[in-house]
């Protein structure tokens, strides 16, 4: 027999879920924010300070959260009715939520430890630095990227679009039933 959570231990499951996803939309809101606000600084301690608080956030609230939130995504479907094959939505999310991780760690982490190397021995000049503008501009389109995925994981978790997997995978099927 397969697992299925009681209902106390998935609404808790679900209350920790919803929390990972909210600390990490608003850890990229902070991203994006401060990376606007880092290309308009006035002096080098700033720019420098801002960056280490992007790090700061990108630690605490993107990193650890992406990885509660991919966690308890897949206890909830596993350990429930809904299945993670069972429905194009569910499906879509883990794609989504796997590629923002991948991307996070091969990209955006290094993005952000470049342009911090180049603050940190460059200070203000760094703000001429082509390089570190190619990075911080890439950095915040990540930013943008993750806001933009998180709302539309967001919304199809709430719609549950696109129907089932099975339905579909059957009508296609020479023969099958309708």
């Amino acid at each position: 027999m397969i697992y299925k959570l009681s209902i106390k231990k998935k609404q808790l499951i679900i209350v920790i879920h919803v929390l990972s996803v909210v600390c990490w939309l608003g850890g990229a809101m902070c991203m994006l924010l401060l990376g606007t606000y880092m290309l308009n600084a006035e002096n080098g301690e700033q720019l420098y300070y801002t960056l280490d608080n992007m790090h700061l956030i990108d630690v605490v609230f993107i990193r650890y959260t992406a990885l509660v939130a991919l966690l308890t995504g897949i206890v909830l479907s596993v350990w429930t009715n809904w299945g993670l094959f069972k429905h194009y939505w569910i499906l879509i999310k883990l794609i989504l939520t796997l590629s923002l991780i991948g991307f996070g760690i091969e990209y955006m982490g290094d993005w952000l430890s470049h342009i911090v190397r180049i603050a940190k021995q460059e200070r203000f000049d760094a703000l001429s630095d082509a390089a570190f503008l190619n990075s911080s501009y890439s950095l915040i389109g990540g930013a943008i990227a993750n806001i933009v995925s998180l709302i539309f994981m967001t919304a199809i978790s709430y719609f549950k679009p696109f129907g089932k997997i099975n339905n579909k995978v059957q009508k296609s099927k020479p023969g099958a039933a309708v």
